[in-house]
């Protein structure tokens, strides 16, 4: 059993999820932020609790200042590329670690302008939409939100989404997975992830954002990946 997590200052909290807005793409480069008025008045907290959090990304390097203008978002670094893949379940279970997966959600919604373009479908298709938690040997290693196109895969269900959805994908497919482009950036940890992982709250971790290709030119998904960064190392193969 991990020890429990220390509560968040809400500064912290408010650091944290700018930081995240930022990573998210809901504040872009060179975008004002709103005022200290308006963060205070957002979180209910004092205009100093607001400052303690924006200064803290200034001095980060994620916000920049301008005096008499506001605070603005900072032009950010993204490391991408294509790589070669093993599913999470081929991985653990060559290290010799049981493989279990806890199926957190599991819905269908309609893609989003974002989610279109990830999965080259229309706006508004239905897509499959899920949250796994991924463990080995019972320690919690990732947290994954997934999007997948219906009309692609129209008999995944639960079931099949407890073990590997690459494995399932080649057998209804009948072709393999060939590659993924991702892009990594750190994030600062939400208080469920928190809970879910059993981590330092103010310890940064990974995201990792792919796409997923088969060797038939299909695309599998869009997923993103929290990595629990104290237990599991994200190892990659650079694509030819």
């Amino acid at each position: 059993m991990g020890t429990k997590p220390k509560r968040i200052a809400k500064y912290k909290m408010i650091e944290n999820d700018i930081f995240n807005k930022i990573n998210n793409g809901d504040f872009v480069t060179g975008q004002l932020i709103p005022t200290e008025q308006e963060l205070a008045a957002e979180y209910n907290v004092s205009r100093v609790t607001v400052r303690q959090a924006t200064n803290n990304l200034v001095a980060k390097g994620y916000l920049v200042r301008n005096q008499g203008s506001g605070t603005f978002v900072a032009k950010q670094s993204v490391v991408g590329r294509a790589t070669k893949v093993k599913s999470f379940s081929e991985e653990m279970t060559e290290l010799g670690k049981e493989v279990t997966t806890d199926i957190l959600v599991f819905k269908v919604i309609t893609a989003s302008e974002r989610i279109s373009k990830k999965l080259k479908i229309k706006v508004d298709a239905p897509v499959y939409y899920f949250e796994r938690l991924r463990k080995a040997d019972g320690e919690p290693m990732m947290y994954e939100i997934s999007y997948m196109d219906v009309a692609e895969y129209p008999d995944l269900s639960y079931e099949k989404l407890k073990g590997s959805k690459y494995k399932y994908a080649e057998e209804y497919k009948e072709t393999t997975v060939d590659y993924s482009h991702h892009a990594i950036i750190p994030i600062m940890p939400t208080s469920e992830i928190v809970d879910y992982f059993g981590i330092d709250p103010e310890m940064p971790i990974l995201k990792v954002m792919n796409t997923t290709y088969l060797s038939n030119g299909a695309i599998l998904d869009y997923t993103e990946l929290l990595l629990n960064t104290e237990r599991y190392q994200y190892q990659v193969i650079k694509a030819k």
